[in-house]
């Protein structure tokens, strides 16, 4: 917690109504927010008569998340994702927050993770390795890479969430479509959270939006329905822990609720994986000393990889798996999918000697405290060796929090670092993959922090493939 007293450099960005801070914001926000790092450890700015203070020293970004976390809340710029995940656990606060979160923690409990789950992602993982061994065998032309990551990691939270037999492909599809839909809507940001003019003049992309939002309820409706019934045998999928939780505590705990889960496990399962597997892919491209590093980890700890049929791979070999989760966790500290988050105060704080009001929106931006030339050395470079565990227990809790900290660190982030790992083993050793567009590619901070262009690349098998 900031000492009592303690001075930390502060700066303001004067201006009528912050129009400059706007217009910096809308061209490139995370170029306002690195200028911002460097100003000071708290810099305030004003937009639209609302006062913002981006925090950039460790010991404050652990108060509000982690310290004083009970006196922050999440500000109404999370209203946007409403419309979709209505009160999930991204959105909500306060009581309701604290009683799902305690219902939903042991979906992710370990013995979760080394069964079902790590079962799921290894089927579809394996899938799409012989969907990428088709590409390598009969087509000389670019593939895709960003649509083969959004794709596979849908279809895995999908069946995650919903079970992995109780979708056919149609219904997949859908649920693609439908979260296409849902990103593009929630894209722009609104000056006044609480109000949709889209929704306000029903305008074309609302409808579209509100058609898809019905469509995809339905399906889920089904499903709740079918597992009420007991005509789904898998009690393992997300849904069906979450309406087993439902019987404890059926007042708390309502259909809408359970809903509201769905969407959100959804929404946030596949935006933040399929980020980080372009980026690695990304980075990759001109490292190839790193590239052969992952690939001889993975091979010494899972031989079976070079094999057509990979389904030997086993969660005990993906947790030997060191240095393949230093580059996931490296590739976050440089293109953390969650790139810029924000807190407000319920009652008056200080910030040492600073005063922070209630209402006053706290700017905590993880990819600046990742990037910050003041808490890491060579910052912009790529050192998966900073997360060897060696290393990494030195590493400041306040500087790297890609999934958040404290209470509200992200529910599924071990699911995730799995997620992305067991991806990797599959694929990286049994294929070489080349990217035609990542020069000067650049970044889209959009609601995740994605390559500016889709990736495009061309496969062939590695000379290690058997």
């Amino acid at each position: 917690m900031p000492e009592t007293g303690k001075k930390y450099s502060t700066s303001h960005n004067k201006g009528f109504l912050g129009l400059k801070t706007i217009r910096e914001l809308n061209r490139d926000p995370i170029v306002h927010l690195m200028k911002n790092a460097s100003r000071g450890d708290i810099v305030s700015f004003n937009v639209m008569g609302q006062l913002m203070i981006q925090i950039n020293h460790p010991d404050l970004i652990r108060h509000v998340l982690m310290d004083n976390h009970k006196n922050y809340r999440k500000t109404k710029v999370y209203i946007r994702f409403e419309p979709i995940i209505g009160k999930g656990l991204f959105t909500s606060d306060g009581e309701k927050w604290k009683r799902d979160r305690q219902k939903i923690q042991p979906m992710f409990k370990r013995e979760q993770l080394e069964g079902y789950y790590f079962t799921v992602i290894s089927e579809v993982a394996e899938k799409y390795k012989h969907r990428w061994i088709a590409f390598a065998e009969n087509s000389d032309s670019p593939v895709d890479l960003t649509k083969e990551a959004v794709a596979m990691t849908v279809e895995i939270i999908v069946k995650l969430a919903c079970g992995k037999d109780n979708l056919d492909d149609d219904m997949i599809q859908a649920i693609h479509q439908g979260y296409d839909v849902f990103t593009e809507y929630l894209k722009p940001l609104r000056t006044f959270p609480k109000i949709d003019m889209r929704k306000v003049f029903h305008r074309p992309e609302y409808i579209e939006f509100n058609r898809q939002y019905i469509k995809l309820s339905g399906i889920f409706k089904g499903l709740i329905e079918q597992h009420k019934r007991g005509e789904l045998s898998d009690k393992l999928n997300m849904l069906a822990l979450l309406l087993a939780a439902q019987k404890e505590d059926p007042t708390h705990f309502s259909d809408q609720d359970i809903l509201d889960q769905i969407f959100s496990m959804i929404f946030g399962g596949f935006e933040t994986t399929s980020a980080l597997i372009q980026w690695i892919y990304y980075v990759l491209d001109e490292r190839p000393d790193i590239e052969k590093k992952m690939r001889e980890e993975i091979i010494r700890h899972a031989p079976c990889v070079l094999n057509t049929d990979s389904s030997g791979l086993t969660y005990d070999a993906i947790e030997k798996m060191e240095y393949i989760g230093a580059v996931l966790k490296e590739t976050m500290r440089l293109y953390p999918p969650i790139w810029v988050s924000s807190r407000e105060p319920i009652d008056d704080d200080y910030f040492g000697d600073f005063k922070v009001k209630r209402g006053t929106t706290i700017l905590l931006s993880q990819i600046t405290m990742h990037r910050h030339s003041r808490w890491w050395e060579k910052p912009n470079a790529f050192i998966p060796e900073r997360f060897l565990p060696e290393n990494e227990r030195h590493i400041d809790e306040g500087i790297y929090f890609p999934f958040s900290h404290g209470s509200r660190k992200c529910i599924g982030y071990r699911l995730a670092e799995m997620e992305g790992k067991i991806i990797i083993a599959k694929l990286l050793p049994f294929f070489n993959v080349t990217l035609l567009n990542a020069w000067n590619n650049g970044s889209n901070p959009s609601i995740t922090l994605k390559p500016k262009s889709p990736l495009k690349m061309t496969i062939s098998r590695a000379q290690t493939g058997a």
